[in-house]
């Protein structure tokens, strides 16, 4: 389960972007400023009038006070004009030029950017060239040398600027069109024959936008500063004309007299470049599709009380509970059926050790809950998740894509989300629950205690550093070799897991190596300080079935080698089947069975596990439909009370939708969540 799987299902529509703005104070006050700033450049000249240059020599240098009026209410300078009708005026003209200058060099830049980089060649190169020799001036210095040569004004100072700041535009557009144009929607896009222009319009712009957008607002504070300073330097705004950069140079000598003809302009372009900078963060978000569901979420203070009313009150989760063998589980007795709720979920925990006083797990997950906030409500991806896993022997998570395994893994390692949070249980590593340790001490155990082998091994490899330097990291934060010596451990590792020529390929890139070879570079950095316990997400997503199978036999071996202990997540029962010792059956985030592996499979006991394995294919009657669990996996914001299988079970009756299941012993090392257990056991 992914994070971002569960506001993608819980949007209804998008959110309207004042809305949006709303949820995000800091950003509503930024825009609440903006828009004060813009309401006053346009409309506080028509209400104040000729106020902005009255000369009264009789009120000069008056300092700001109620008892002169509206327009004295700031004081005045020293020729007696109104310093808050002159801040009125100055907003006007500092405005007239910052925005102009921002959407020519941003429409301009962003045109020829995106052209040359989806077209590459010798239109890129003479774009970029151009570009190169405007950078290669700085923009403050063009536009004095400019200025110089001809008379300064509004007109003059807006080409200038925007001539200076197209080529940042034209490069981050140019870079994003040509990272996007060999994406596979790009080229479907083309097989449709659509043309250039259309593609880039419909394709490119709409990814390229936020950052755009984002340059534009940050571009639009630096306008701002290079016009005060041009007029501080007496080449920029002229009088009679007022700018608040003119109002700061004509102010500086008057500082020690009369602070505020200097100090309030000056004042105004602070808060208004912050303000800016502040929206940039926000506009950044509310553009991009894929991270605009973050604004939407409910504010901390209110995710807090929605907690606690969710789960305060509800003491049927912790019930009495009995040990059981499978993998350490600590299974919930017969009795406390009878004594759980409606709709509730009863605890399932994993005891440290075994019941007979044997060797303390490497790994010992109890009571596991991880709540998920999202734009409509809190809600639980991971309910009280609880197994444990020896030295040597391997545990396998297995369920449906978005049951939970992948945020159970990101908990246990400290990775999740920041809109996820671990709202209960223990996660123990030799006894030391590393939940209740400090993100220095977790650091400290990130590595030689607790490693993770990603699915992504692309993604999961820094693609702009050597495959070397990123395998001798480890010995260099936690061993503190030097960098000759971690080197030789890398070169090392890289031998172990199989990379051929080691010594010369570790120089490469990542994108220099086949998938498995990059998986096995993966798995090199996950076991480089020999953890005691590693979890392995996926590790053989989208390889070739001979590479996963080697991959397997990689870990295999790494595992003896080590003697550590294994969590395997995967939707794969082949290699659970090859490779597992134990298995943990997870559905809409709970473990719904566990128990040996050969066990589980021979009889299962629970209709989801049973639904899964009747849908291999090799079941299936040749020329009839390939078996499968009917329906999909609920949404973690609708999973109905009672049990959440029951959509899809073909075993459901009235208890299942009043009562939830909990995790039961069946045996010595078998459990299973489910009312009718007895019937599956006897079929």
């Amino acid at each position: 389960m992914t994070t971002a799987e569960i506001p993608a299902a819980a949007s209804r529509r998008p959110p309207r972007w004042w809305t949006l703005l709303g949820k995000d104070r800091t950003a509503a006050v930024a825009a609440a400023l903006l828009g004060l700033v813009l309401v006053t450049a346009v409309f506080g000249p028509l209400l104040l009038g000729d106020a902005a240059v009255r000369q009264d020599l009789r009120a000069s240098l008056l300092a700001p006070s109620f008892d002169h009026g509206v327009t004295g209410l700031l004081g005045t300078d020293v020729l007696g004009r109104s310093v808050l009708a002159r801040l009125v005026e100055a907003a006007g003209t500092t405005l007239s030029i910052a925005v102009p200058a921002v959407l020519c060099s941003l429409l301009l830049g962003s045109a020829v950017g995106m052209w040359a980089g989806f077209h590459g060649g010798r239109r890129e190169n003479v774009a970029m060239r151009v570009a190169d020799v405007i950078l290669s001036f700085p923009s403050l210095l063009l536009a004095v040398v400019v200025l110089y040569v001809f008379a300064p004004s509004a007109a003059n100072i807006v080409l200038i600027i925007a001539l200076a700041r197209i080529p940042v535009y034209l490069r981050t557009a140019r870079a994003e069109a040509a990272e996007l144009k060999s994406r596979l929607f790009v080229d479907a896009a083309r097989t449709f024959g659509t043309g250039s222009g259309p593609t880039i319009y419909r394709h490119v712009l709409p990814i390229a936008m936020p950052t755009l957008l984002t340059v534009a607002a940050t571009d639009f504070c630096f306008v701002m500063l290079t016009e005060s300073s041009l007029s501080f330097l007496g080449i920029g705004i002229q009088p009679p004309e007022v700018s608040w950069g003119l109002m700061v140079a004509q102010g500086r000598q008057y500082l020690q007299t009369a602070w505020w003809i200097a100090v309030l302009p000056g004042l105004a372009i602070v808060v208004t470049t912050v303000s800016a900078t502040v929206l940039a963060a926000w506009v950044r978000l509310a553009t991009d599709p894929a991270q605009r569901w973050r604004l939407t979420l409910p504010r901390a203070k209110e995710d807090r009380s929605a907690r606690g009313s969710k789960s305060g009150g509800n003491p049927s989760r912790a019930t009495t509970s009995a040990l059981g063998n499978a993998g350490g589980q600590r299974i919930a007795a017969e009795s406390d059926v009878a004594d759980s709720a409606p709709g509730t979920s009863a605890g399932r925990t994993a005891e440290h050790g075994t019941a007979d006083g044997g060797p303390q797990a490497a790994l010992a997950v109890e009571d596991l809950t991880v709540d998920l906030r999202t734009p409509h409500a809190t809600v639980r991806a991971v309910d009280h998740v609880g197994f444990s896993v020896h030295k040597g022997r391997t545990l396998a998570l297995l369920g449906e894509s978005g049951c939970g395994k992948s945020m159970t893994a990101q908990a246990i390692v400290g990775l999740l989300d920041p809109v996820a949070r671990v709202a209960g249980g223990s996660v123990r590593i030799a006894g030391t629950d590393v939940l209740r340790l400090d993100a220095a001490a977790r650091r400290k155990l990130a590595g030689p205690t607790l490693s993770i082998v990603f699915q992504d091994a692309l993604t999961a490899l820094n693609p702009v550093q050597p495959v070397g330097r990123q395998l001798a990291e480890p010995f260099r934060i936690h061993r503190g070799l030097s960098r000759r010596e971690a080197r030789e451990k890398a070169v090392e590792l890289m031998e172990v897991v199989g990379i051929p020529e080691p010594r010369a390929r570790a120089r490469s890139y990542p994108h220099q190596f086949s998938g498995g070879m990059r998986q096995r570079l993966l798995i090199a950095m996950a076991v480089a300080l020999e953890p005691d316990v590693l979890l392995a997400d996926e590790p053989t997503t989208a390889l070739d079935v001979t590479v996963q199978a080697q991959i397997m036999r990689l870990l295999r071996d790494l595992q003896v080698r080590h003697d550590m202990a294994l969590v395997l997540i995967t939707h794969d029962l082949a290699v659970v089947a090859e490779h597992a010792d134990d298995v943990a059956i997870m559905y809409a985030g709970t473990v719904v069975e566990t128990g040996p592996v050969a066990e589980v499979f021979a009889h299962p006991r629970h209709p989801y596990t049973k639904g899964l394995l009747d849908s291999v294919p090799e079941h299936a009657e040749k020329g009839g439909p390939l078996p499968a669990v009917p329906g999909s996996p609920p949404e973690l914001g609708a999973i109905p009370a009672g049990c959440a299988f029951q959509a899809r079970c073909p075993m459901t009756r009235d208890r299942c939708t009043e009562q939830r299941p909990v995790l039961t012993a069946i045996g010595d090392s078998r459990a299973a969540a489910c009312h009718f257990t007895e019937e599956l056991t006897h079929a």
